[in-house]
């Protein structure tokens, strides 16, 4: 396994992982993370690059996560793909890593789509990190945002959401899936709804 760090300005630093977090690399990544110690509040770890992760590899993200909690920072985890998503869910830990609080996308790119999975509640100060996401995807392929794990967006981020989307080049390739009953009619005041799976 792999680790680059880039600290991204004086308060976080995203780490990509690539290939295996497994029982010998585990280690490896505790002490990376314990390297930037108290000079960060908030942690990204990149899953783009990551095949497989095991239960060593949880049981260090579960401590990372509790230490930098205790300290008031953040562990965020993003790009998933779905071979460690599913670890995640099996284990219960999707839920223990992801907030409800704490907005996240997770993406998953598939041969004809690029799904972004938005979990926890959205804020205005969330919409730079779906739109470097879009920013990210380089082919003219259908985009799927998926709202099921959404527990609330504000007006003001729905509204942003949809200058992003609206009038761009994403229009006519963006579909929202998983939008609850709430959320759909949220969708309708922005003109979003037209995008929504049925």
């Amino acid at each position: 396994m792999t680790i680059d760090a880039e600290k991204i300005d004086q308060s976080r630093v995203v780490m990509t992982l690539e290939g295996r977090l497994d029982t010998a690399n585990a280690p490896i990544l505790e002490r990376k993370i314990k390297q930037w110690g108290d000079d960060i509040t908030e942690l990204v770890l990149d899953f783009t690059r990551l095949d497989y992760i095991s239960s060593m590899g949880l049981r260090v993200l579960l401590h990372a996560q509790k230490t930098m909690k205790e300290k008031n920072r953040r562990l965020v985890i993003k790009n998933m793909n779905d071979v460690v998503r599913e670890v995640f869910e099996l284990t219960g830990f999707i839920n223990l890593m992801v907030q409800e609080e704490q907005f996240v996308v997770l993406r998953k790119n598939e041969d004809d789509c690029v799904i972004l999975q938005l979990n926890g509640e959205m804020q205005n100060e969330n919409i730079p990190v779906v739109t470097a996401e879009l920013a990210g995807i380089k082919n003219p392929v259908t985009l799927i945002l998926d709202m099921e794990q959404l527990t609330r967006i504000s007006s003001g981020a729905l509204r942003l959401l949809s200058q992003a989307i609206i009038g761009t080049d994403w229009e006519q390739r963006t579909r929202i899936r998983n939008a609850s009953e709430d959320m759909q009619k949220m969708l309708k005041s922005e003109g979003l709804d037209k995008l929504a799976e049925q």
